[in-house]
């Protein structure tokens, strides 16, 4: 119980809980924000998803959304000049480091993918742009165990 009860309280944008013996619930927690992706919502998907991976006694994960919907995608107020501010001096460059920006966001629905354990993704209300990628990485709400779909690219 020692790694869930870490899970249970270590994230500023997700609420952990042992919704039963065995599975645990993920829910994006900034209904004020209509759960739209910032920063640290990126990062603590990855984390968060990392060790439900190594916890041997999480059987099954559920996602979903705090609020009225289940995300209104990237909060464009904070992710927004993030992802228009690209470093370089030519075209190549701004590319290159471009890809890579996209690359650690595309990790926190890879990790879904790469989960061992089931991933239900419980979709509700609005489901927007970034976050449509839950779905289709666990195989469209129920897959999870690496058996999902293709990613932000399709699936």
């Amino acid at each position: 119980a020692g790694a869930q009860e870490r899970l249970c309280r270590g994230f500023e944008t997700l609420q952990v809980k042992l919704e039963r013996e065995h599975v645990l619930h993920v829910q994006l927690n900034r209904p004020d924000k209509k759960n739209s992706m910032n920063g640290a919502l990126w990062r603590e998907m990855v984390e968060c998803f990392q060790a439900i991976a190594q916890d041997s006694s999480c059987r099954a994960v559920v996602l979903s959304g705090a609020g009225e919907v289940f995300t209104a995608g990237i909060d464009l107020v904070e992710m927004g000049s993030e992802l228009l501010m690209v470093e370089g001096d030519d075209p190549a460059r701004k590319a290159w480091n471009l890809r890579k920006k996209i690359c650690t966001f595309q990790e926190s629905f890879s990790v879904l993918e790469k989960c061992p354990k089931p991933v239900i993704v419980a979709v509700h209300g609005a489901c927007i742009g970034a976050e449509v990628s839950c779905g289709d990485t666990t195989g469209g709400g129920g897959g999870g165990g690496g058996g999902g779909g293709g990613g932000a690219e399709g699936g």
